[in-house]
């Protein structure tokens, strides 16, 4: 039969063998908990990677909406202006008989007052 200190070193080494294997899975615990604390972190930069080129495209984005807003800004300045030059060159286009024709007026006006004889000249050479 066994003797009580051959038990006690047999329940001993049971119990720091239960131990090890203990502090063993707590390892592995530990390693994988931080194997998938690792996963997690590399998904988070791809994400963020990706986040960063979004908003990079999307400043491109805005950058190219302004330039356009810009452009249309100045061809409807541009447009507006060429309208008032239209309806000015059209009021002045519609008024020119009119001026040509006062012209005329003022210039036979002037042909008639200037042919008027104020006198008469006598030879004296015969």
């Amino acid at each position: 039969m066994a003797t009580a200190s051959a038990l006690s070193l047999s329940a001993g080494s049971y119990v720091q063998s239960y131990r090890q294997q203990q502090a063993q899975r707590s390892a592995d615990q530990a390693f994988q908990s931080a194997q998938n604390l690792l996963s997690r972190a590399q998904d988070a930069r791809q994400q963020a990677a990706r986040a960063q080129q979004n908003a990079r495209e999307l400043e491109i984005q805005a950058s190219q909406a302004q330039s356009e807003a810009r452009r249309v800004s100045i061809n409807l300045k541009a447009a507006d202006a060429i309208q008032n030059t239209q309806t000015q060159l059209n009021n002045n286009y519609a008024n020119l008989p009119a001026q040509v024709q006062a012209k005329a007026d003022t210039y036979t006006a002037a042909a008639t007052t200037t042919t008027t004889s104020v006198g008469s000249v006598v030879n004296t050479t015969a």
